[in-house]
């Protein structure tokens, strides 16, 4: 057998063992997935709230919505949910790292933008923001987002 062959097989072997355990549990031997319960509620048996898995938290999305259609409004209604949700867990705006934001008309990127910035003033998260038929409830908006739980 070359030592090519012999290497190969190698890696094969250490790619199934070590991947059979991640899959499982995370590196101190705890659940690879938990669900967090936030006092706000927002779950459903559709979706949870949050998940955690290490130090990673998965929040599902957070509508924002404004009686006069106000974006701004919306914007900033959202994440203050989001900044309630992060807080709970005992992280910051700061430790968000990525956020979709779900707008239900892209002519309202740039107003969204006016009141996005006041959550993340320097270094904000990577993002993604696209237009969407609708969101639920009603919303003109809807924002999800990943955090690093220090």
């Amino acid at each position: 057998m070359s030592a090519r062959v012999f290497l190969s097989w190698v890696l094969l072997l250490c790619v199934f063992t070590l991947g059979g355990c991640a899959q499982r549990r995370t590196p101190d031997h705890g659940p690879l997935r938990e669900v967090v319960n936030l006092s706000g509620g927002g779950g459903s048996t559709l979706f949870s709230p949050a998940i955690r898995t290490g130090n990673l938290l998965f929040l599902s999305g957070v509508v924002g919505r404004s009686a006069n259609g106000d974006i701004p409004e919306a914007t900033r209604n959202a994440l203050e949910g989001i900044r309630e949700r992060v807080d709970e867990v005992g992280a910051t705006m700061a430790d968000i790292v990525q956020c979709t934001v779900f707008l239900t008309d892209i002519e309202d990127y740039q107003e969204m933008n006016e009141a996005y910035v006041e959550y993340f003033p320097s270094e904000p998260p990577a993002r993604t923001a696209i237009a969407v038929v609708a969101v639920p409830a009603s919303a003109q908006m809807e924002i999800a987002c990943i955090a690093v739980i220090p």
